[in-house]
């Protein structure tokens, strides 16, 4: 077997995003067993990134190149876009403009908002189903974090959009514009 050029790992390296999960999967197991430590890292890096999400190289493709439309975007417009363009599901619109006009809001008091059990199920998906967007502004964790504060010290969980959140849902007409707001284009 020959051993993979610099060259050759980096073009396995840029194709990572626009593959498949299982894809990256194999390609990590390949990488571990020819012990090719810059392989490796950048598997475990998509895959991580990815967390729950499992994608067809259709999907992977996609995201990868709605990713590259929007980078170097500020975090409010990418924002904006990705729910202009992926609108909000009746359930996450509920969800989102209650915390918005009640910053603070507790998992409890969300779940008499919306009872149907699976709220915990919506917010996860609130960037989820809008990965490409965000795929360069998350930075591991709950992919919701990059929308959502959670505020895990008292009894129940509190949830408040986070700034850019706020303004990116008030733009696109979710919330209303706050005092002074300016409008993003």
């Amino acid at each position: 077997m020959i051993a993979p050029n610099a060259k050759t790992i980096q073009s396995a390296i840029s194709r990572l995003p626009q593959q498949a999960s299982s894809a990256v999967t194999q390609v990590l197991a390949n990488a571990r067993r020819a012990k090719l430590a810059p392989l490796i890292e950048a598997c475990e890096a998509e895959l991580k990134l990815r967390g729950s999400l499992t994608m067809s190289a259709p999907d992977a493709a996609r995201a990868a190149e709605v990713s590259v439309r929007v980078a170097g975007l500020p975090a409010d417009e990418v924002i904006a876009t990705a729910f202009r363009e992926i609108p909000p599901k009746p359930e996450e619109s509920v969800i989102l403009r209650w915390i918005g006009e009640h910053p603070g809001t507790s998992y409890k008091e969300l779940a008499a908002v919306y009872p149907k059990g699976d709220l915990s199920l919506v917010i996860g998906h609130l960037v989820y189903h809008r990965f490409g967007y965000f795929r360069g502004l998350l930075a591991g964790g709950a992919q919701s974090d990059l929308l959502l504060d959670r505020d895990s010290t008292g009894k129940s969980i509190r949830y408040t959009l986070r700034p850019d959140a706020a303004t990116a849902f008030a733009s696109i007409g979710l919330l209303p514009e706050p005092a002074g707001a300016t409008p993003l284009s």
